[in-house]
């Protein structure tokens, strides 16, 4: 299914943010504690560290989203080294358990097969801090490796919880709930977050549809759309049922050109009886996604003002 992005990017960010704090204060203690070798230079790199956690919770919806995963693994990460420098059991179970304990929101927030990846790197984490640096019980640090994988199954399920309640389930795309943190998570400030253009699409005539024929050959009417729409546009569009009869496609990378020549390919998909008009907006620079979306929706009533079953582009 076109789905975009499941998570918008600002909890993902603060996420990797957190982390990054997290184990920027970490070395702070393990440095004045312990006082390791390099102790100047694991200071600076904490200090650092402290500072970026700090700037991506506090930049969060401006960032890339690349930089929010890289800062996400490379912040874990980083206790390894201060743990490392400080050597013995104390420290190794405390970075085992700040590794178990920051993991849990992560991977709440990341897509699963990103989790998925995360965990067989945080497995291995824990297994070099409860073999190597510590010299823990074997036993203690198979228990810590289990929790790891429960955390990472109950998030998959909480993942999974979540998305469905953003599907309409007759057409199996995306509802309104979805569309609409979809809008407020996509300001169109950045690449990683933009949305280029959206189109608004509306079955022709369906009150007619449902009152001569039955609420049964509404739905059937709206599977109709909403297979097409599926089969005939790329896969990094997000579409979903954002009214009765009505679609809203956000095109998250390409020209209003583009999103109009692949909606209307969708005509072609469609039996005779089923027609549809469509509004589509490309986003202004600096324009708010509510903004576009509001001139799609004025371009859609234009087409319909024109006869139905057309394309009506606001420029």
């Amino acid at each position: 299914m076109n789905s975009g992005w499941q998570y918008s990017p600002a909890p993902v960010a603060r996420t990797s943010g957190v982390n990054c704090l997290v184990s920027g204060l970490v070395g702070v203690v393990t440095v004045v504690g312990a006082s390791p070798r390099a102790a100047t230079v694991l200071l600076v790199l904490a200090v650092a560290w402290c500072a970026l956690g700090i700037y991506m919770i506090a930049a969060a919806p401006v960032l890339s989203r690349r930089l929010y995963l890289a800062m996400h693994l490379s912040g874990l990460t980083s206790i390894a080294l201060f743990c490392t420098a400080a050597g013995g059991e104390i420290a190794a179970m405390s970075g085992v358990f700040l590794q178990l304990l920051l993991v849990t929101p992560a991977f709440i927030v990341l897509p699963n097969r990103i989790a998925w990846r995360t965990t067989v790197l945080n497995a291995l984490y824990v297994a070099y801090l409860g073999a190597v640096v510590g010299g823990i019980h074997p036993v203690l640090v198979i228990n810590a490796q289990l929790v790891l994988v429960a955390i990472a199954i109950s998030a998959a399920w909480v993942q999974s919880v979540a998305s469905t309640s953003e599907i309409d389930h007759l057409t199996q795309l995306a509802n309104r709930r979805r569309l609409t943190r979809e809008l407020d998570a996509r300001p169109g400030t950045v690449a990683s977050g933009k949305i280029d253009a959206i189109a608004v699409v509306d079955i022709d005539r369906f009150k007619v549809i449902n009152d001569d024929h039955g609420h049964a050959a509404g739905d059937r009417a709206l599977e109709i759309v909403s297979s097409a729409l599926r089969n005939c546009l790329p896969p990094q569009y997000l579409l979903s049922r954002s009214g009765g009869d009505e679609f809203t496609v956000l095109c998250i990378t390409g020209t209003a050109a583009e999103l109009r020549d692949a909606v209307d390919r969708v005509r072609t998909e469609l039996p005779r009886d089923v027609t549809i008009s469509v509004g589509v907006a490309s986003r202004q620079d600096g324009e708010a996604a509510r903004a576009t979306l509001a001139r799609a929706d004025r371009a859609l009533y234009e087409s319909k003002n024109l006869g139905r079953n057309r394309t009506t582009v606001h420029e």
